[in-house]
């Protein structure tokens, strides 16, 4: 009889209650038309949870609160009035599990409410993930997320950014904070050390790159070199006296000057002894020729002088051994015992070349042959031997140098203008004292102006003036002083070019392509990409903020994109910008957009780096892109601010403003401030400013004149020129100058 209790009751509670017709539902669904089906506002529960008083519990909790009471407890519902002839009818019914397929057979439906992907409830699917962007599915929110792809590229060291790692350093290296494994030592920039591009010297430790020969040496000046611990050292020996330009100068070999020049092993001209026939030996010093004619009546001497001339009206030429012979006795005239065509200098010839060949110094050579300046007229020919101006000087000309490349003035009927040669035929008299067309001095001059609109018209005079903002480019029109990009692209007729710093009259038809801005993208009437910008990788939805595109004047943003799939991660050094993934390189290294330190990686900075012009090498605009700074970091108001640490306060270009922001950097003391900077540029931690005693690198003084060491003042100097050349726009910094 106790066995029965606890089956009986689970059965009449599934039964329907009262007078009606309502079902009571368990946690999870709802009662629909008398039947319990799933609730679509209840929450969906994990593997390993259950739900229970509508939330979701770990399993065993959700058992424990729902299993029934054990039988051997009395009960304590409500008194039924059962008979013992029920009782024996219910011994014999099914399980619970089996009443309730029996009395609910439909009470499980799918839900997919707000899912899109994983199990409907009911062992079925609400979707798959084939977005390669987010293949993973969220089993608790049934929603597609992007999985975690460790990022390693360009990174020996440090956090994958899934929880992993990129390596481990070995010995005393360091991890820097672009993943990169270092020795302590190291002050340049983490990516260059070992990358296999240059020898990086001057950078506190040696770089591996720096046991190659045949990679450049960046951080030394001229005619230094990088020795084992990584120090610059002249290249120039010690015991050399001549001009230090000379040594390796490529130029001469350089002789008697106290030691080897390394430039006499190419086979150059020697310079610096007695003679112009003297060598040099492996010790550097002039072996002077000794002049020979035993036995010779004329020809060459051996050191560049004769041992005499041919005198005689019948022998009148010097054979190979030095005697004067009649060029034309014997069985063959003695030009043709060398040449093998040509003329024979007696009234005959000494053969003649097959078609598609030339006689060049007596010899039969094919159109354009190695040895030939045909066709390489300014450059070498292919055996080595040169075809451009000054090669006679140094004797290393091609035989048909002479006749091939050497310009022949042309002035045939012609009383002046130019002779084709860059000279001239003449110059006019007073009386008719223009040079028309045809080469003819004339009295009057029409002028030509076709296509202009400034510039010479040819009879002295101008096509036309610019109004004031713009001048006369060599296209002989007037363009305006903003312009940035070629001065030919300005009203070419070719594109609307935008982004120039000026307005493109080709843009007013509406016709022309837009050069100068992403995709597809149009110029709008302010000269500027009519594009969505970016500032970072945040703003993109899952794609990436790409690019340098001029955004206003002196300021460049990116768009939404793909990353370039054989692009490098932001530090490796980089040339052009389809080498980076995000395209973006700024300052010779891969860049990320940025707008604020945030945006960065621990201990980096946002900082405006220039968009430069590669043709000019003029600064276009400023982009905001993540950087490593060389020390803390700190913001700092005075120098002082830094002092504690062993830093300096360096003023920064502020990525959104372009003014200057102000920041604690470990800089090296040298070279210290008040070098001139009239032929060279300051180091980035120094600013370039003009003074009464000419141009001086200097340091800014952001809290006043006591930032600055006695003697001199701290006045308002320009940081850069906001990428136009307006000077009005210049953003100031506080700079230290010397009085």
């Amino acid at each position: 009889m106790n066995r029965l209790v606890p089956t009986l009751l689970l059965l009449l509670a599934a039964l329907p209650t009262g007078c009606g017709t309502t079902t009571t539902c368990g946690d999870g669904t709802v009662n629909i038309d008398g039947k319990c089906v799933p609730d679509p506002n209840a929450p969906t529960c994990g593997d390993g949870t259950s739900l229970a008083d509508g939330q979701c519990v770990a399993a065993d909790a959700g058992t424990a609160d729902s299993a029934a009471p054990d039988a051997a407890e009395p009960d304590s519902g409500p008194d039924l009035d059962v008979s013992a002839a029920d009782l024996d009818a219910q011994a014999d019914a099914p399980d619970v599990a089996e009443v309730e397929d029996t009395v609910a057979p439909d009470a499980c439906q799918p839900n997919c409410i707000n899912r899109t992907c994983g199990d409907d409830g009911c062992g079925g699917s609400c979707g798959s993930c084939g977005d390669p962007a987010k293949p993973i599915c969220d089993p608790l929110l049934g929603q597609c997320k992007a999985g975690c792809v460790p990022q390693c590229k360009g990174k020996n060291c440090g956090d994958d950014t899934c929880g992993g790692t990129c390596g481990a350093c070995q010995g005393s290296d360091v991890c820097s904070s672009v993943g990169v494994c270092v020795p302590p030592a190291w002050t340049c920039e983490p990516t260059a050390y070992g990358e296999g591009f240059s020898c990086d010297c001057k950078c506190g430790a040696p770089d591996p790159d720096c046991q190659s020969a045949t990679l450049p040496l960046w951080g030394c000046g001229d005619k230094e070199t990088c020795d084992s611990s990584g120090k610059c050292v002249s290249s120039v020996p010690a015991a050399w006296t001549c001009a230090p330009v000379s040594y390796a100068g490529v130029d001469f070999c350089d002789c008697g000057c106290g030691a080897p020049d390394p430039d006499c092993a190419f086979g150059l001209p020697v310079h610096g002894c007695k003679s112009d026939a003297a060598s040099c030996d492996a010790s550097g010093k002039c072996l002077e020729c000794v002049p020979n004619c035993t036995g010779k009546a004329c020809g060459d001497d051996g050191c560049g002088g004769f041992c005499g001339f041919c005198a005689d009206s019948v022998k009148t030429t010097c054979d190979a051994s030095g005697q004067c012979v009649d060029p034309c006795a014997g069985p063959k005239p003695l030009t043709c015992l060398t040449a093998t065509c040509g003329d024979d200098g007696c009234g005959g010839t000494c053969g003649a070349c097959a078609t598609g060949s030339e006689c060049i110094s007596g010899q039969c050579q094919k159109m354009g042959s190695l040895d030939s300046c045909v066709g390489h007229c300014g450059s070498t020919a292919p055996s080595g031997c040169y075809c451009m101006k000054g090669c006679e000087a140094s004797g290393t000309c091609c035989a048909d140098f002479a006749a091939t490349c050497t310009c022949k003035p042309n002035c045939t009927g012609k009383a002046c203008g130019d002779d084709g040669c860059g000279g001239t035929c003449g110059v006019c008299p007073s009386n008719t004292p223009y040079c028309g067309a045809t080469g003819q001095c004339t009295a009057t001059c029409t002028p030509k102006c076709s296509g202009k609109t400034c510039g010479d018209d040819g009879c002295g005079g101008a096509c036309g003036t610019c109004a004031s903002g713009s001048a006369c480019a060599y296209t002989s029109q007037c363009v305006p002083n903003a312009w940035k990009c070629d001065l030919s692209y300005f009203g070419d007729k070719g594109a609307c070019d935008c982004g120039c710093g000026a307005i493109d009259p080709d843009c007013a038809s509406g016709k022309l392509s837009s050069d100068g801005c992403p995709g597809s993208g149009t110029c709008s009437a302010s000269g500027y990409c009519n594009a969505t910008f970016c500032d970072t990788d945040g703003d993109c939805n899952g794609k990436w903020c790409t690019g340098a595109w001029p955004k206003s004047a002196g300021l460049y943003s990116g768009v939404c994109g793909d990353l370039f799939p054989t692009g490098g991660a932001a530090g490796t050094p980089c040339m052009i910008a389809e080498e980076c993934g995000w395209g973006l390189c700024l300052k010779e290294a891969c860049r990320t957009h940025c707008s604020t330190d945030a945006e960065c990686g621990p201990g980096w900075l946002c900082e405006g780096l220039p968009v430069v012009n590669a043709a000019t090498g003029s600064t276009w605009g400023f982009a905001g892109a993540c950087m490593q700074p060389y020390g803390s970091a700190k913001t700092c108001t005075k120098q002082s601010d830094c002092s504690p640490a062993g830093e300096t306060c360096v003023a920064r270009v502020d990525p959104v403003t372009l003014g200057p922001r102000y920041v604690c950097e470990a800089v090296p003391a040298a070279p210290g401030a008040g070098a001139s900077c009239t032929s060279s540029e300051c180091p980035e931690w120094q600013i370039c400013i003009d003074t009464p005693k000419g141009k001086k690198c200097a340091l800014p003084c952001p809290g006043g004149v006591g930032d600055c060491p006695n003697g001199w003042t701290c006045v308002d100097k320009p940081l850069h020129n906001a990428g136009t050349p307006d000077p009005s726009d210049d953003p100031k910094v506080p700079t230290c100058q010397p009085n």
